[in-house]
Order: C-alpha cells, then sequence, then structure tokens
C-alpha cells in the first residue's frame, strides 16, 4: 500500500493537534481527513472508512475508549487500524481498557516524529494482511463447494471436527461446451485455455449473481448447486443469463467455445465425504445429481433443460418454457419429462 494511496482519520477537539499532525503526514503522501468529536469521526467512518485511524483519548462527550468500541461493534466496516493519541500518563488499567475496546497501538504526547511513523507503518503492513485475507476469504466464497461450506458451518457451529453427513434439497446446474474434445483438437491448447478460462469467467460471474455456489469445475464442465428458498428460481435464471451471455460470444465469432448445453434439476441430495485418511473429498452425490448431468448431455448448443421437479419449484410465470417429451436418460430405469427453457 503507497503512502498516497493511504487516507488517515485524525480525531482529536483540538484543532491545533489536528493541524500538528496534518504537518507531518500529509509531506510523507498521507491523505488526511479529521473529525473534532467523537460523533463526527463515527459519521465518517461509517459512511466512508479510512485506511487507519489516529485517535484521541480525552475527549467531551465521547472519549477515545468509547469511539473504538463502536467501531469494532460495526462488523460491516473491513478492518481499520486504531492508534491512539493521549497526553496523559499511561497506566496499565489504561493499556487494558483501550486494546479491550479494540484499538492496536497507543502514542503519548509529546511523541517523536519517527516513531509516530513508524507505528503508523507497523498498522498498515497488519491492515494489508487483513485485507488479503479478507479478499481471498470473499473469492473463496465464490467457489467452495456447498459441501465443504456445510462442513465449515457445522464445525463452526458445533465445534465438530468432521463435517455431518446429510441428505439436502437443491437445484443442481450443469454445464459443458457441446462437442469440446473435437473443438479442442483443431487448436492450439494456449488458445483452447484461453477461451475456454474466459467463458468460465462468463459462468461464474453470473452463478455468483444467483447466488449459486460452484460445486465443481472440471475442464468444460460447471457443477453449481442452487440451495435456500428461490434456489429453482435462481438456477433457471442463471442458465438463461449464461445462454444470453454466451450467445453475444457466438454472434461476435469468437468462438465455438461458447456454445454450452445446460442440465437443471431439482431434488434431494447427499452431502458427504468420499476417500480415506490420505485423501478426501465432501462432495454432493446423488440421482438429482445424475439427472442434471443427464440433461446437460442432451442438451443442445445454448440449450437450457430441466425437470418436472423443477418445474413445480419454479414461479412459472416468470419464464417461458415447453415440454420436449419424455427422454429416457442413461442410468434410468423409465423415461422422464423434459422442459426446455426459452429467453
Amino acid at each position: 500500500m503507497k503512502h498516497m494511496d493511504v487516507r488517515i482519520l485524525i480525531v482529536d477537539d483540538l484543532l491545533m493537534n489536528i493541524e500538528l499532525l496534518e504537518e507531518i503526514l500529509t509531506p510523507e503522501g498521507y491523505t488526511v481527513d479529521s473529525a473534532e468529536s467523537g460523533e463526527e469521526a463515527l459519521d465518517k467512518v461509517f459512511n466512508d472508512p479510512p485506511d487507519l485511524i489516529l485517535l484521541d483519548v480525552m475527549m467531551p462527550k465521547m472519549n477515545g475508549y468509547e469511539v473504538c468500541r463502536r467501531i469494532r461493534e460495526n462488523k460491516s466496516l473491513p478492518y481499520v487500524p486504531i492508534i491512539y493519541i493521549t497526553a496523559s500518563e499511561l497506566e496499565q488499567e489504561n493499556v487494558i481498557e483501550g486494546l479491550g475496546a479494540g484499538g492496536d497501538d497507543y502514542i503519548r504526547k509529546p511523541f517523536e516524529i519517527g516513531e509516530l511513523l513508524e507505528r503508523i507503518i507497523s498498522c498498515l503492513r497488519v491492515k494489508a494482511l487483513y485485507d488479503e485475507l479478507a479478499k481471498t476469504k470473499a473469492e473463496l466464497s465464490r467457489y467452495v463447494s456447498l459441501s465443504t461450506l456445510r462442513m465449515v458451518e457445522s464445525k463452526i457451529h458445533h465445534g465438530q471436527a468432521e463435517p455431518v453427513d446429510r441428505d439436502a434439497y437443491v437445484t443442481i446446474l450443469f454445464s459443458d461446451i457441446r462437442g469440446f474434445t473435437q473443438i479442442s483438437e483443431r487448436m492450439a491448447p494456449a488458445d483452447v485455455f484461453a477461451k475456454l478460462n474466459n467463458n468460465i469467467g462468463k459462468q461464474l460471474k453470473i452463478i455468483e449473481k444467483y447466488q449459486g455456489i460452484i460445486e465443481k469445475l472440471n475442464g468444460d464442465e460447471v457443477m453449481a448447486v442452487f440451495d435456500g428458498p428461490n434456489m429453482a428460481d435462481n438456477a433457471l435464471g442463471c442458465a438463461l443469463e449464461i445462454i444470453q451471455e454466451l450467445s453475444k460470444s457466438e454472434l461476435n465469432g469468437e468462438s465455438e467455445l461458447f456454445n454450452v448445453g445446460i442440465g437443471i434439476n431439482t431434488g434431494q441430495i447427499y452431502i458427504g465425504s468420499l476417500g480415506n485418511e490420505f485423501f478426501r473429498d465432501y462432495t454432493v452425490i446423488g440421482n438429482t445429481v445424475n439427472i442434471a448431468a443427464r440433461l446437460c448431455g442432451l442438451a443442445d448448443k445454448l440449450q437450457v433443460l430441466f425437470t418436472k421437479t423443477t418445474l413445480t419449484s419454479i414461479s412459472q410465470e416468470k419464464f417461458c418454457f415447453q415440454s420436449i417429451g419424455k427422454k429416457m436418460l442413461k442410468g434410468l430405469s423409465k423415461p422422464i419429462e423434459v422442459f426446455k427453457a426459452t429467453l
């Protein structure tokens, strides 16, 4: 994080103290903002969080500890380092109270400029790590499997070392490219990778928009799970938007690698772990998954097929669809009725 990209909020009820800190920080390349009361500071932090806060402890109405406590109570805020600046003697109980409220460091007036700047740099290093962790966590939450999420939730809420294998009722979406093997034979591997990555990237963005969870990426195949009360609507809406988005690529003559087919099914699945002590995979299995995969294989390019269980779960007035009759899918003992969604 470059200094010119760092915004520091100075909170002090004395204007002369704010001006002194501005004179120190501005030549270092920091962008400086200020607040002359705890209330004003909270308003600024909640509306546009700074990168670091220099917080006076002794202020009327609301002291620095209370300001810090209220900032830390707001879980929607990103991590912002808070350095207390105090003119009073630092007793052990003061340090404990300040750190307990969520502060990160102390500077006592009068302070050495070099010490202040180094403490700021040190706190900003910690913030950079927090920001990177938050970014990684957000990225993982887009792609981590439903079963893994369930496992983590179980472990957090119940303190269990292993995930709870269980049944769940969900909507499954499968997408893959028509004739991928034949197409890739005619292209250089690097070109295949670049175009496939473009395709998959578009799909993942739309799946995220519709609150789907990526369960599996396998070459050109994407498997997503939709959970919750609107899962079927979300899955079908997602599929249609994927088709619409990839149709633009086809019209622009980008590549046959955008000609996907999509299959959707709703029903009971089992979330469990497969493997042994050397390798274990937490996955979603069941006939619901198999049928969605078979429908995906049956679908023509840029076509969405779904089952009757999905039909009965969607808000039918929202979508255009028609039955294409009963189809015999591999692995099933009797044919099932299949529906085609249209834009």
